[in-house]
């Protein structure tokens, strides 16, 4: 009876144990730690070390929030994962940002990476929607976030489940949500409309315009080699007779919207090398007319893209600031 016993209590240990390795990650994943993959946002084998060693092309990793912020501002954001295991609604994700912190909500935890990283996941696999904020750095400059999640079919076992990273191919790693902390003095309005492959545009600006300096208008999210134009304008109501902003859908623009008046403009070529990781920068110069300073400036950019939509172009958001 006691070997009896003893045999049964190891089969139940073992059963224990195994259900244990399979929900192993229920309350969260972080790169690096506990033994876990370095790297699981950008790279492999990431989810594929406990899950299918392979991502999942269905799987759709959505994350919302702003874009181009104000520095040490509190972003609200959102992450979703969908398009796998439908019938479920069990899931799990990890985040890592190059710069700024995380800020936890109901459903998530925040920590650090091995690397040192600002992270953000799941504290139970029973969600696959997940809000939470992120404070932008007091630095100026792009900051990239990486993410990967999880649709998890809910059998409480490691096969079956489906994961991918964030991006256009959630089968291939790397692709960044890009956020742009503005300099002071400088303000966004709306959001890009999305281009080729649901790139967003994203306009930023590191420093306003000063009397007698130059400054840097830089887009990010744009086809590689791509033609873009950098709109500079006076207002930021009304182009000529037409009232701003002016949606676009009525010319076959979609959701595009045209935000400031077009009264200068410079033609730049977006350097990169795929999908969404063309850059454009725009150098406009102040002259040194010390009259010009508290004059509103307005900027946006307009991207030539076949793929947005069918007037074939694609819009940042708008930047509004004064000269210093």
């Amino acid at each position: 009876m006691n070997a009896t016993c003893a045999i049964a209590g190891l089969l139940l240990a073992a059963i224990a144990l195994g259900h244990g390795s399979a929900l192993g990650h229920g309350s969260g994943i972080i790169s690096g730690k506990n033994g876990d993959p370095r790297n699981l946002t950008t790279a492999y084998p990431s989810c594929g070390n406990c899950h299918n060693s392979f991502p999942n092309f269905n799987v759709v990793v959505g994350i919302d929030g702003a874009t181009s912020v104000a520095p040490g501002s509190a972003v609200a954001m959102r992450v979703t994962v969908d398009g796998a295991n439908l019938t479920s609604t069990r899931g799990g994700f990890t985040m890592e940002a190059s710069a700024g912190a995380f800020v936890a909500g109901t459903t998530t935890r925040t920590d650090t990476t091995n690397a040192g990283r600002a992270a953000i996941t799941h504290v139970n696999s029973l969600q696959r929607d997940w809000t939470f904020s992120w404070t932008a750095p007091t630095t100026p400059g792009l900051v990239q976030i990486f993410a990967t999640a999880n649709a998890a079919n809910g059998d409480g076992r490691n096969s079956g489940d489906a994961w991918g990273w964030f991006g256009p191919m959630s089968n291939v790693p790397g692709t960044p949500h890009r956020i742009f902390v503005n300099g002071p003095q400088v303000t966004s309005t709306g959001e890009g409309c999305a281009g080729t492959d649901g790139f967003r545009p994203l306009l930023g600006m590191a420093n306003a315009p000063t009397v007698g300096t130059s400054y840097v208008a830089q887009t990010h999210n744009l086809p590689a080699n791509g033609v873009s134009v950098s709109i500079l304008g006076l207002s930021n109501t009304a182009f000529g007779t037409l009232p701003l902003p002016l949606p676009l859908q009525g010319l076959g623009g979609g959701s595009c919207v045209l935000r400031v008046s077009i009264d200068l403009t410079q033609v730049a070529i977006a350097s990169g090398a795929g999908s969404g990781t063309g850059v454009a920068n725009a150098t406009w110069a102040i002259p040194a007319v010390t009259s010009l300073r508290g004059l509103a400036l307005h900027h946006q950019t307009m991207t030539v893209d076949a793929g947005a939509n069918s007037l074939g172009l694609s819009f940042s958001n708008a930047l509004s600031t004064t000269v210093q």
